[in-house]
Parts: C-alpha cells; sequence; structure tokens
C-alpha cells in the first residue's frame, strides 16, 4: 500500500500577488563546498522481515566512521550512536545513519524503516496545490509509526478549489479515474482553501461542495477536511490586510505579524466551513484541519528561544526552502498535525523526524505543539468537556512605548491553555474569534476581548482590555 501514492509535481503559478510567491532559485551559484563522503549501505535493506534481522552498515568511502540514530533524529560527528557491528532488530525500527570522514563533508543520510508485524492504516486523498504536496512524504513519516498509510493526491500549482475542477478535471479526468478507482475507500479528503473571491466564501464553498459529493459517491462514510494552510512571507492576502469579512466578527483587523496572519487564514476556513456546512447536509460534517496555527506557534516559539537549535528569526531559514514552500523540516510539522487529526492520538515518540535533518529535541517539541494543536481546537473531535474552569486570560504588554497600536501577549494561570480573542467587541468563544499565537497587535479604536479554555476543562470568563487600560 505504501507504494500506491502518487504526487502530482507541478510548477508555482501565481493567480494574483497574494497566492504564491515565484520560488526562489536559492541554490543557484553557491559554493557546493567540500566533497561528501559516500552514503551508509544498508543491508538487508529497509522493508518488512518476517523475523529478526541483523542490519549491516557499510561505507565505500576508506576510513569513514558511521553514526546512527533509532529515533528518527540525524546523527553529527558529536550525536548518535557509532557503528560497530550488526544491529539487531526485532521490533518496528527506524534507522538513520550518516557516514563522516576526515576532509569531507558527511555524507546524506541514509534511513531505513524496518516494519515487523505492521498496522494497515487509513487511506487519504487530497486536492489542491503545492502546499498539499508539501505532506507528500506523510506516508513515509507515517511508517516510521509502524503504520501503512495509503495516501494520493490530484494538485495543480497555484490551482484554487474551482480551477482544479473546471480546468484541470477536464483534461484530467481519466488520471482522476484512475487514482479513485485504486482505493477501496477514502477515510480522510482534504480540499486546500483560498479563495478570495468578492471577499466572501460563497465562490469557493460552491467548488468545495462538489468535490465533496464526488468522493462520498465513491466512499460515503468519508471524513472531508478544510486543510488551513499558511501564508506567504510577504503576508499580502486579504485575510491579512483585514480586508475579508467574516462571519464571526463584525471588522477585521489586518494582521501585524506572522503568528496573526495564521489566525486570519484559519478564520476564512472556518467561514467557509460555516458557509458549506448551510448546504451539504449528507456525509459527515467537513472539519477544519488547523495545520496554519501551528505554523504561527513554531515561528513564535522560534523566536523566543523554545526550539533547540533554532536561532531567533531562524524560521524561514530552517523551515523554509523559499517564501512560501516549507522544506522537508517545515513539511514534518505540517504531517503531525496531519497524523494527529486522522489518527486521533499523538504523534509523540512515534512519528519520528527521519530523513529531515532535524535533531531528535527539535521533532519532540515539533511532536508536541502538533499535539497540542490539535487536541485543543475543538473542531477535530478530540476536544474533550470538563468541570474545571480554566484560569482567566491575563494581558501583558510588551516593553515597547506608547503608540496607536501595542502589543500584548495572553497568559492564564492554567499551564497550557489556549485563547480566542477579538478586537471588535464580538464575545469570543472557543469556537469564535482569532485563534491566538503568541501576540496580538492592538490598534487604538480596538477593544481586545478574550477567552481561555483547554481540552478536558470549562472555559474561563471572557475578559475585556481597551488600549487605555494598557500601560
Amino acid at each position: 500500500m505504501g507504494r500506491n501514492w502518487i504526487i502530482v509535481t507541478a510548477l508555482v503559478a501565481c493567480q494574483a500577488g497574494w497566492l504564491l510567491d515565484t520560488a526562489d532559485a536559492q541554490d543557484k551559484g553557491k559554493d557546493k563546498g567540500p566533497p561528501t563522503a559516500q552514503k551508509p549501505t544498508l543491508t538487508p535493506g529497509p522493508g518488512q522481515p518476517k523475523g529478526p534481522v541483523a542490519v549491516t552498515l557499510k561505507c565505500g568511502t576508506p576510513d569513514a566512521v558511521i553514526r546512527y540514530t533509532l529515533d528518527g533524529g540525524t546523527p553529527t560527528v558529536d550525536s548518535g550512536a557509532a557503528y560497530v557491528g550488526p544491529i539487531g532488530l526485532d521490533k518496528t525500527t527506524t534507522i538513520t545513519a550518516v557516514a563522516f570522514a576526515k576532509d569531507l563533508a558527511p555524507s546524506q543520510p541514509s534511513v531505513g524503516v524496518y516494519l515487523f508485524s505492521p498496522k494497515e492504516g487509513l487511506a487519504t486523498f487530497h486536492i489542491g496545490n503545492s502546499l498539499t504536496n508539501t505532506t507528500g512524504k506523510f506516508p513515509e513519516f507515517v511508517r516510521t509509526a509502524g503504520i501503512v498509510h495509503k495516501y494520493d493526491s490530484f494538485t495543480a500549482g497555484g490551482h484554487l478549489t474551482w480551477q482544479l475542477w473546471d480546468n484541470q478535471l477536464p483534461k484530467r479526468q481519466k488520471e482522476w479515474d484512475t487514482k479513485l478507482a485504486a482505493y477501496k475507500r477514502i477515510d480522510h479528503f482534504t480540499i486546500q482553501p483560498r479563495d478570495f473571491t468578492k471577499n466572501n466564501v460563497d465562490h469557493e464553498a460552491e467548488y468545495a461542495i462538489r468535490f465533496f459529493e464526488v468522493i462520498r459517491r465513491h466512499s460515503p462514510e468519508m471524513q472531508p477536511w478544510f486543510y488551513a494552510e499558511w501564508v506567504e512571507k510577504n503576508r499580502g492576502r486579504p485575510t491579512d490586510q483585514g480586508k475579508m469579512a467574516s462571519l464571526q466578527m463584525k471588522k477585521t483587523y489586518p494582521a501585524q505579524t506572522w503568528e496573526e496572519s495564521m489566525s486570519a487564514m484559519l478564520l476564512y476556513n472556518e467561514d467557509l466551513q460555516a458557509k458549506v456546512v448551510e448546504r451539504y447536509k449528507e456525509g459527515k460534517r467537513p472539519r477544519v484541519l488547523p495545520s496554519c496555527i501551528a505554523m504561527g506557534w513554531i515561528k513564535n516559539l522560534i523566536d523566543r528561544g523554545r526550539l533547540p537549535g533554532a536561532t531567533k528569526d531562524a524560521l524561514y531559514p530552517l523551515l523554509f526552502s523559499d517564501s512560501v514552500h516549507p522544506n522537508v523540516k517545515g513539511g514534518y510539522l505540517v504531517d503531525l498535525t496531519w497524523y494527529a487529526a486522522f489518527y486521533h492520538e499523538s504523534p509523540e515518540g512515534k512519528v519520528l523526524p527521519a530523513g529531515t535533518g532535524l535533531t531528535a529535541e527539535q521533532a519532540k517539541v515539533m511532536q508536541k505543539l502538533a499535539w497540542d494543536v490539535v487536541r485543543n481546537y475543538p473542531d477535530c473531535g478530540l476536544y474533550e468537556e470538563g468541570k474545571e474552569t480554566v484560569a482567566a486570560p491575563e494581558f501583558v504588554p510588551e516593553e515597547a512605548p506608547a503608540s496607536k497600536t501595542r502589543v500584548l501577549t495572553l497568559n492564564s494561570k492554567t499551564p497550557g491553555a489556549w485563547f480566542r480573542y477579538t478586537l471588535d467587541g464580538t464575545v469570543p468563544t472557543r469556537t469564535r474569534g482569532y485563534v491566538y499565537c503568541g501576540v496580538v497587535s492592538m490598534p487604538a479604536d480596538a477593544t481586545l476581548k478574550a477567552i481561555a479554555y483547554k481540552s478536558g476543562m470549562a472555559d474561563s470568563a471572557v475578559v475585556e482590555m481597551s488600549l487605555d487600560k494598557v500601560k
């Protein structure tokens, strides 16, 4: 099953300035550095052994030292175990090996997943553009958890949902039919929304429903999702600019930070969901997959020094290949949110960062973040009610001169509390308002209202703050 996933690779097509930035050719003209050691080989190769095996690591570079890990982290010259002899395996294990030799750069990592008694996983199908293709390694990551996952996609670079339907399906109908026919069932189906036509969600809702109905005819029990993506580095979408009307609030405000842009993009997906639910009455209710919230928080963690080994402002150098497309490290974080949402369990210690170059410590932070996001986002289906009340939000002004906009953070005496907030006087709930991602920019004319919540607990009271009260 693991071989059945296909990724349709396409160049980015700019539909408008806010759609996609042109990919940066970052590698052109760079110094390639010293030659590298040869990649280690793993014998027997990865697969599904019928019984215990002893894996031998070899390298064709003379006098090379091979180091390996079993936790998905990429070995360095100072980390991982030094290979001294065959590695005995009798349970599902991921081996990541790197060769080191004098005067040579480290080899590329060799990754092998050995599956013992693998579990049959879910079957998922996905439509969108290059940011859906970000999840192309999803089945490989899930495999490290001992699960064989079926994945396929139907995508086109830069395309919106309506363009896939009107432009791509007519000329790629055979491809579409072949992909669907390869599924006995589809458990989860994702759409990637970003259609800001006429400053509302009506246009995208129409086409989302068309796709949902087609997939539901194939698999009546499928769960539809809106995959909430992140935005471009320049943050120039209507959602960033506060130009998209919302069903949740009377007024939206321009996003002043990356974190707030992620909240605004989620708001668009929730408004789209509400519009679709008005008309789409058959099958399971569509859910929102909040990958953008994980992206908002990872930047905040990086900037506050809470991602091991990452310096301030390292979001793009560390997790992106250009101004919009994540590299394999950033894609790993997105895939963790998908795993948590689809499999309804934490990826912590299960879905390993094999082949990403992330350290085990960085991966642990991302695994916990993804689980916190999905578990505490009510629409993912994991949220639990409780009796003990979350402590109310506390407003903490950032140290900065008074100005027309003040930057605030939200805290609660309840560890792990989440927050929703509004700036226009609307009363927030755990399902209404902006989802807090670590920072709030408060304009002079705003009245900030916030609520704290956490899965397993009762919501806090709503707390209000106006700018004249910020000291």
